[in-house]
């Protein structure tokens, strides 16, 4: 489990990151946010996801909660970004929706890629 949250977290790390700097992100300490949101952020996502996935036999149940959960972060990512990174051509939240989506639709191709 330490195994697979330290993957996820340095995988969503590198795509956020990449993601951001393609947008435009280049201040040190705006990188640096980027960072630590999803380092506070990405662990607990995978943990209670990893959990539901592990106890519940409902697929379209166990979807539709991942989907509330990464709708969360992104607001939670999104307000961080809005109040601490200094940069104006689009909004910390859609910084965020795009990070995690980015994120997001990559892990899942490395999912099937994987299965």
């Amino acid at each position: 489990m330490i195994k697979s949250l330290m993957i996820s977290l340095i995988l969503t790390i590198f795509i956020e990151l990449y993601t951001s700097i393609l947008i435009g992100i280049k201040k040190r300490n705006d990188i640096i946010t980027v960072i630590v949101a999803n380092t506070l952020t990405n662990p607990i996502v995978v943990f209670t996801t990893s959990t539901i996935q592990n106890n519940l036999n409902n697929v379209w149940l166990y979807w539709g909660i991942v989907i509330i959960i990464e709708i969360i972060v992104v607001f939670i990512e999104g307000k961080l970004y809005e109040k601490i990174i200094n940069f104006k051509k689009i909004s910390g939240f859609k910084l965020s929706l795009i990070n995690n989506v980015a994120s997001f639709m990559i892990g899942i191709i490395i999912v099937i890629l994987s299965s």
